[in-house]
């Protein structure tokens, strides 16, 4: 009975964090330092974030907050006016430096609100394990109307949680804790899983799916109590590494706990691009280019997105 219980418990583990029976020893000091950062947390924080005085519960939100505060470190990010048009993958590469730009634009009636909404990132990340990937990005925006400004820096990482290939889609967890570059907006963090599947020989040509799912909350002054909701999939075929086309959906529900109707909520679908440039032994550069149309009465009527990464081993 012991023993099917142990079973069935690191079975869990591995279903929810990537436990693996033989763990390399930084892997080891990684999940016991979240276990022990959590239950430090849970013991400080009371209900209202203060000390425990009594018998009153941690705040959940402020108890995640403080969890990736402690354990990503501190940055700086206002929260989403809408999804944002970048799919993460569930994969590190070790040791390498990446240069990343992302950029959007939006199309719709010139005084709709939703006409010309533009967004930036610029991003440095480094493979800094095997199984960790980290990211520093600074964030502008020029709303519909408004002058491009700086909006927020961001501390990004990506965990990969199992190896490649080896299980039947391949995971990872994606954590981003962030500060408001205006006083005026909350900091927040945004956090989930990443998960990809390949399938080999679909209409004669291998295909890779990948699905983001992330929840947001904001943390510290001017927060709210919602809890945004995003989500991004991408479908393409693997015709060629300099070419892949395929298709994607993005899509925001402003808060999950009250998503009210469907026409008040931002989703989007189109076709994208994506390719990649071998410079070795100088790296490599991807490339991905998109177009998305509007598909609820929220969203405008169309978006392109782009995203070019410069890729260099180190």
């Amino acid at each position: 009975m012991l023993g099917t219980a142990i079973i069935v418990f690191r079975e869990v583990l591995h279903t929810l964090v990537g436990y693996v029976s033989q763990l390399a020893g930084i892997q080891v000091l990684f999940y016991f330092a979240t276990l022990a950062i959590i239950g430090a947390l849970m013991r400080r924080f009371g209900k209202n974030g203060a000390p425990r005085q009594g018998g009153s519960g941690p705040s959940l939100s402020r108890l995640a907050g403080a969890v990736l505060a402690t354990g990503l470190g501190a940055a700086a990010t206002a929260p989403p006016a809408q999804a944002e048009f970048k799919l993460r993958y569930p994969y590190v590469d070790y040791r390498e430096i990446e240069l990343e730009h992302n950029g959007d634009t939006t199309f719709d009636k010139s005084k709709s609100g939703k006409n010309n909404n533009q967004s930036y990132t610029n991003e440095i990340e480094v493979g800094a394990t095997p199984f960790w990937l980290f990211g520093l990005e600074a964030e502008s925006a020029a709303p519909s109307g408004a002058n491009l400004r700086y909006t927020a820096t961001t501390v990004e990482n990506i965990f990969q949680l199992t190896p490649q290939g080896k299980y039947w889609a391949d995971l990872g967890f994606f954590a981003e804790y962030a500060h408001a570059a205006s006083r005026r907006d909350a900091d927040s963090f945004t956090f989930g899983p990443l998960i990809q599947k390949e399938l080999y020989d679909v209409m004669g040509t291998d295909t890779a799916h990948t699905l983001n799912l992330f929840f947001s909350k904001e943390v510290g002054r001017n927060r709210t109590d919602a809890t945004p909701f995003f989500y991004a999939w991408q479908s393409r075929f693997r015709l060629d590494p300099h070419f892949e086309p395929g298709i994607e959906l993005y899509g925001l529900i402003d808060d999950i706990e009250a998503p009210g109707k469907l026409a008040d909520q931002q989703h989007r679908a189109g076709p994208v691009v994506v390719g990649l440039h071998s410079l070795a032994p100088y790296g490599k550069i991807k490339y991905e280019v998109g177009y998305l149309f509007g598909l609820t009465h929220a969203t405008e009527n169309g978006a392109v997105r782009w995203r070019l990464e410069y890729e260099i081993p180190f």
